[in-house]
């Protein structure tokens, strides 16, 4: 609609977007599938400044504000959103579904931890997983939380222009976060502020081992695990400006 914003969040073929008209206005959250059509009007958020955020399972959509102590989530169908609470001092900076698990990696204060989440009717029950990232005070790192075949990642951006990337997984017996420089060849990809989805080594078009961001102003980059390299994009097209809002990737081959 003219005039009012809107923000996507996509994972698949399956999109949700997010039209509003101000910060605290009411936004109409939707979710669609781009390749059947099908589409659902989710219910109205109670507090819409705290919805920056979605991810979603199969019919259950979680939104949140990263570094909020309030989680949102209802099936779809359902006529109102109910509101789950983290203890105090654990603050969720990213959501994500693996196997239909939520997984969260909690900020506090002056480290981040994962933690598998439990929604239950007012509180969201934390079983927190592996050791702890310290991180430091001033040009703090930015995190995004990613899967490769059905495998639980940590991506860490530890150098900015031109951008470097470390690749992180949990190993299951020493519980611990380890470094790989491997993907086995797939290749993962990002929004803005989320992960979209994983591409496996089959497909010709993409680069293997390699990272792809959509950025602002209609920009994507690409960071090859391989080689360090960094790429960066402009989606060219007619009629396009500066103010060219960010795009979000959508993979038909992972629905």
């Amino acid at each position: 609609r003219l005039g009012r914003p809107t923000k996507f969040h996509s994972f698949g073929c399956r999109v949700s977007t997010q039209d509003r008209a101000g910060y605290d206005t009411c936004r109409e959250l939707r979710i669609r599938h781009l390749l059947t059509g099908e589409r659902a009007r989710l219910p109205d958020l109670p507090r819409p400044r705290d919805s920056e955020e979605v991810v979603f399972s199969g019919d259950l959509v979680v939104t949140f504000r990263k570094c909020c102590c309030v989680l949102y989530y209802c099936h779809i169908g359902d006529d109102h959103w109910q509101a789950v609470y983290c203890d105090v001092g654990h603050l969720p900076y990213d959501l994500m579904f693996v196997k239909g698990t939520l997984y969260a990696l909690i900020y506090n204060y002056s480290h981040y931890r994962l933690a598998v989440v439990k929604l239950g009717k007012n509180s969201a029950v934390l079983s927190f997983l592996g050791d702890k990232l310290s991180v430091p005070e001033v040009n703090c790192p930015r995190f995004w939380l990613a899967e490769r075949r059905r495998e639980l990642l940590l991506i860490v951006e530890v150098e900015f222009d031109p951008c470097v990337y470390h690749v992180f997984y949990l190993h299951s017996g020493k519980k611990k976060w380890e470094r790989t420089t491997s993907l086995g060849g797939c290749s993962l990809f990002f929004n803005l502020h989320e992960f979209a989805g994983c591409l496996g080594p089959d497909h010709p078009a993409v680069r293997r081992d390699c990272l792809y961001f959509t950025g602002c102003s209609g920009k994507w980059s690409e960071y090859s695990l391989a080689d360090g390299s960094y790429h960066e994009f402009v989606i060219d097209h007619p009629g396009r400006t500066e103010d060219y809002g960010s795009p979000v990737w959508v993979l038909p081959s992972i629905c």
